[in-house]
């Protein structure tokens, strides 16, 4: 966990001559991407995660330590890599080939979207596992889990848009009304999610959260997106905040 902190910090405020986050994004625009205030989900994610850490270490929610611990060393290496990756691309890009940028985005790519299958796999095993800690234990564990997973698929459905900006046969899955398509799918595959997450209401809270947060964002006035992917996207989020609402109920009654 410090070193997860240690590395978004250094590329969160450009240390050792390191390139941030927002400047790197910035030069790498997309039809999807959300207004920049919506990336301080990470804020939260990262206090709540840092909490889990020291609950999990300190033997409080033992039994369900073997269920997220693997995940989520295992996701933050995966963001840990995305950041070094993700971090060299040329600035800015019109100097640089397809090639050389792919070389960074693909493997980004695949980082990102690994992270969010080994968090998703670790709110998964929260549903079949023992009681959450308390409301401790679903307030730093099971929710940031939940919010984790959701966050890094609204970023795996960046970065693939990336990719297909600089592949030519791709080109068409980076369009607009593609960009609207894929918000669309991303909240129906996120409403899916989150009904699946129903036997943990707080990673189901989570992960609704993180996919309503993404689409708010993308639908901002301060997002650089097109009208019909803004549209798109305001409607998806209350899409998710249904579902979100729904498996809470679905939770309740099963208990």
């Amino acid at each position: 966990y410090a070193g997860l902190v240690a590395v978004n910090v250094v590329y969160g405020r450009g240390l050792f001559g390191v390139r941030t986050n927002a400047d790197v994004s910035a030069a790498y625009p997309t039809d999807v991407t959300p207004s920049g205030a919506t990336f301080a989900i990470w804020g939260p994610i990262f206090l709540l995660e840092g909490a889990g850490t020291a609950v999990l270490a300190s033997g409080g929610d033992a039994s369900r330590m073997a269920l997220v611990a693997g995940p989520w060393v295992t996701t933050w290496l995966g963001e840990c890599l995305w950041q070094a990756v993700f971090g060299v691309l040329p600035v800015p890009q019109g100097g640089a080939t397809a090639g050389r940028k792919l070389a960074s985005l693909a493997p980004a790519a695949l980082f990102v979207g690994a992270a969010h299958v080994k968090m998703l796999g670790g709110a998964l095993a929260l549903v079949g596992g023992a009681p959450a800690y308390g409301l401790v234990g679903a307030a730093v564990v099971d929710f940031p889990t939940g919010l984790n997973a959701g966050w890094l698929a609204a970023a795996s459905g960046i970065a693939f848009t990336l990719v297909a900006q600089q592949v030519p046969p791709l080109q068409p899955l980076a369009t607009p009304e593609a960009g609207a398509v894929l918000v669309g799918a991303l909240t129906a595959y996120g409403a899916a999610v989150t009904l699946s997450l129903a036997g943990c209401p707080a990673a189901a809270l989570g992960y609704a959260a993180a996919t309503a947060w993404a689409c708010r964002g993308i639908a901002s006035e301060s997002a650089k997106t097109p009208p019909i992917v803004k549209t798109t996207a305001a409607r998806c989020a209350l899409v998710a905040v249904v579902a979100g609402a729904f498996a809470l109920a679905v939770g309740a009654l099963k208990r």
